[in-house]
């Protein structure tokens, strides 16, 4: 999150343009879902997600049948299963892990023949669509289906829209807090963060209570919620008691929270994902708290990152990443990767690294420990880019597509450029959107900047002359667009209309990061060193490699 300052007179154009904004959202979310075959008035979005949402103890009996000892009944079962169509997907995955030979066998046919359902995008607008007009029902309609599909995607995209539903009239929502006693864990879990997160207080006692709860999935989104906005200090220590008790996997929302927190006093990351390390990691955090906890300001998780002057850098042809203090001291560093295009630093001390080429399948992407350990990984070809989402989710970018994938690999999102020219760069914003930067056959405009609404539908465009492959585009919250001009020897700041705003001499820059202090960190094509400039392209920090180095960021 980077600060911004607005004069009284900005904000007053921006509460102007309020109404307008809001009725240009409408327009888009509406487009979006009629092109998808969903009805966009309020009973038609309501029916929508109600089909979504089969009643859970029916589709488990059906399952249940797939293993019955009549053929005909298990012939039924399969037929009522896959008649439910996508919403019966995460049960029937769950039913591929059972024991039983002919469940596990029925399961994965039934899979087969339903396919895939809604795009994330389409369920994301449809809740934000629902929960802007709050209409009568809304609120149990999305409960009920961010609990049934937990773990599916687009799961998490809807009970993000809840907490807009969270309080009626001062009031919490009745069935969000018939909710927190819920025996679903996955309906109390969504429920608590909904309410908590929409700042009702009136519900604190029995968030405290879930902060208990058996379930360590409800113990985790009560904790999280908690802390924003109504800052309970009481969460830390759940959070911190939860690294012991989820795998690593489930970690980064934890740590993103706790180094916040701790700044440059954060313990380092997890040495190994079994239990001894899992505890030794979580006591390493206790003490943290033993001796930090009382000063410990909360305000810190919604201010400005504290720039640490800590730097990643990516040198290409030694397949190396390295991780160095602010005194440029290693502190760690992985090698053996093949032509890594892009590197994302995650929380506990993981990266996220695009290999471009990878000698047994073409290209990878792949998440690991500050060892080199691979923790995951999604075998592609031709990887230019990769970006880890707060939902956990990675968004990957190719030369001729756009991906977003889970945590078990299975793609969510695609966007094929088709005959629209070749990817080169790549981004997931904040609100969605997609921004590109492609190759085109036109002599005249040979590369163009792109931007593509949820649905994967172009929604601005204009030239800019990138000539390089790989990595990210660096997008501003504010819209304006940072690009490396290698063959010009500066690099641009454009606004969203492709107007030049900014602009600083570079030789042949090939990556170009805006930071948090409002710098800009620059990399050369073959001068191999890292450089960050002020506003008026002064130099103010330098780092000189002895491999080409092609990508660096700074935090």
């Amino acid at each position: 999150m980077r600060h911004q300052t607005l004069s009284l007179c900005v904000v007053a154009l921006a509460l102007a343009a309020g109404p307008a904004r809001a009725a240009d959202e409408k327009t888009d979310d509406e487009s979006i879902l009629k092109k998808a075959g969903v009805a966009t008035d309020d009973a038609g979005l309501l029916r929508f997600f109600r089909q979504q949402s089969p009643d859970e103890e029916h589709v488990l009996s059906l399952i249940k049948k797939l293993g019955d000892d009549s053929f005909e009944v298990r012939e039924k079962a399969s037929a009522d299963l896959v008649g439910l169509g996508p919403a019966a997907a995460h049960f029937l995955r769950d039913a591929i892990k059972s024991g039983d030979a002919e469940v596990r066998v029925r399961a994965a046919d039934c899979l087969t023949k339903i396919g895939g359902g809604p795009s994330v995008g389409v369920l994301a607008t449809a809740a934000r669509l629902l929960a802007r007009r709050k209409p009568d029902g809304a609120a149990e309609v999305l409960l009920t289906f961010a609990a049934v599909a937990s773990g599916e995607p687009g799961a998490e995209d809807v009970a993000a829209a809840l907490p807009a539903l969270a309080v009626r009239d001062g009031k919490p929502e009745p069935v969000l807090v018939k909710a927190l006693e819920d025996k679903s864990a996955s309906r109390r879990g969504a429920a608590a963060g909904a309410l908590a997160r929409a700042g009702a207080r009136d519900t604190l006692p029995a968030l405290r209570k879930l902060l208990r709860d058996p379930d360590p999935s409800v113990r985790l989104r009560t904790a999280l919620a908690l802390l924003l906005p109504l800052k309970e200090k009481e969460a830390v220590p759940v959070l911190i008691d939860l690294l012991a008790d989820l795998p690593r996997s489930q970690h980064g929302p934890i740590e993103d929270v706790l180094e916040r927190l701790a700044e440059d006093k954060a313990p380092d990351g997890l040495a190994a994902d079994d239990e001894a390390a899992r505890k030794q990691y979580r006591d390493a955090w206790v003490e943290w708290w033993k001796k930090h906890g009382e000063a410990t300001d909360l305000a810190r998780l919604t201010a400005e990152r504290k720039f640490l002057g800590r730097t990643m850098v990516v040198l290409l042809n030694a397949g190396r990443v390295v991780d160095m203090d602010a005194d440029g001291k290693t502190r760690f560093q992985i090698d053996g990767l093949e032509y890594p295009l892009d590197v994302q630093r995650l929380p506990g001390d993981r990266v996220l690294v695009a290999e471009n080429k990878n000698s047994a399948a073409g290209g990878r992407v792949t998440e690991r420990d500050r060892k080199g350990n691979i923790l995951w990984e999604k075998r592609i070809d031709d990887a230019l880019m990769a970006q880890r989402l707060p939902n956990g989710n990675t968004f990957i970018a190719t030369r001729s597509q756009v991906i977003e994938v889970d945590r078990d690999g299975r793609a969510v999102f695609t966007h094929n450029r088709g005959t629209g020219g070749f990817i080169m760069r790549a981004r997931k914003l904040d609100n969605g959107e997609i921004a590109l930067v492609v190759s085109l056959d036109n002599a005249a405009v040979q590369s163009e900047f792109v931007r593509l609404d949820v649905s994967g539908r172009q929604i601005a465009h204009f030239p800019v002359e990138v000539r390089t492959w790989g990595g990210r585009i660096d997008v501003l919250p504010n819209g304006r667009v940072l690009a490396p001009l290698k063959d010009r020897n500066k690099v641009v700041e454009y606004d969203g209309a492709g107007k030049i705003v900014w602009e600083a001499e570079f030789p042949e820059p090939v990556a170009a990061v805006r930071l948090p202090n409002g710098h800009t960190i620059l990399t050369s094509f073959q001068d191999k060193r890292a450089v960050e400039v002020d506003g008026t392209g002064k130099s103010v920090w330098e780092y000189k490699a002895e491999e080409r180095l092609t990508r660096a960021w700074r935090r």
